[in-house]
């Protein structure tokens, strides 16, 4: 009974690394299912969805910086010769302190710090089917704001000269007024395109 006890304990053993090898690859298979509340997480945001494609254009990996620069040239449609050191700092700090670190926790990517690399995971594919549809929304959203302060902008501005050039009708209003109109049309703009902009960087 004794031997038979043994036997059964050494075929435990002998056994024990390739159960906790199963039960481990079982484990991360399960950890790398991504739920769709982080899916849309991860994809709410342009700039991370443009480092994802970024990645997937060159081989899965790429530098911080080069990256930045390919975003920060399309966000502001240039030429990455064109960018300024400002406009390349911006997106740098944006990816760096929050889009790169909250992808790399989702297990999307991996990601360097002190070196700037970041690589694509496979888990990655798993946003796939989420990923076209989620980007013409946002550039809709963010053309028609664009278009919107525009036209605000210049009917504020037509009328503000009408009122000053003593047209018809606008020349009852008195010129301090109009200072009043165009100020508060100013600080109204800056802060839709300053909330954008803290969009954009979340």
């Amino acid at each position: 009974m004794a031997l038979e006890t043994l036997t059964q304990s050494e075929t435990q053993d002998a056994s024990t690394p390739e159960a906790d090898a199963a039960e481990q690859h079982e484990q991360e298979d399960v950890q790398e299912l991504l739920t769709k509340d982080t899916i849309f997480e991860l994809l709410k945001n342009q700039r991370r969805r443009d480092a994802i494609r970024y990645l997937k254009e060159n081989d899965g990996e790429a530098k911080l910086g080069d990256m930045a620069e390919y975003i920060a040239a399309k966000e502001n449609d240039i030429e990455i010769a064109q960018l300024s050191s400002s406009q390349r700092k911006r997106v740098y700090i944006g990816l760096y302190q929050c889009h790169l670190p909250k992808m790399a926790n989702s297990g999307v990517i991996d990601f360097e710090k002190n070196r700037g690399d970041i690589t694509l995971k496979q888990m990655a594919e798993q946003l796939e089917p989420y990923l076209g549809d989620s980007t013409p929304a946002q550039n809709d959203a963010g053309s028609s704001s664009s278009k919107r302060n525009a036209a605000v902008a210049g009917i504020v501005g037509i009328g503000v000269a009408a009122g000053l050039l003593g047209a018809p009708g606008f020349a009852l209003v008195p010129d301090a007024a109009w200072a009043v109109v165009s100020t508060t049309a100013l600080v109204v703009l800056t802060a839709m395109e300053t909330y954008h902009q803290h969009d954009l960087d979340r």
